[in-house]
């Protein structure tokens, strides 16, 4: 039964992961893609991840809780520092081209 479940798991974080990559690949404005990246790597790395849980012994499963925990921190963190450069990028060239 667990093996089941984990399966699940690695197929629902694949499919998260590779819409996540059409998205990125579709969407032509740096926002967006950068949403799609953000969303989907957090949502797909967490299901592949709880799938070594459920599979693992404990100590797999405290140390993939662990990644789940600091990946749901770190990554908005760093989508934000990423969007923020992209938006003063376009502000200074904006301000280039009104010259």
């Amino acid at each position: 039964m667990r093996s089941l479940i984990a399966d699940i798991l690695v197929v629902a974080g694949l499919i998260v992961v590779t819409i996540g990559v059409y998205g990125v690949a579709r969407w032509r404005d740096v926002f967006l893609q950068l949403h799609a990246a953000s969303k989907a790597g957090v949502l797909g790395v967490a299901l592949l991840l709880a799938a070594a849980a459920v599979e693992g012994d404990r100590a797999t499963a405290a140390r993939s809780l662990l990644a789940i925990a600091l990946i749901g921190v770190t990554a908005p963190v760093g989508s934000h520092a990423i969007a923020r450069a992209a938006a003063r990028r376009r502000a200074q060239e904006r301000r280039e081209r009104a010259r």
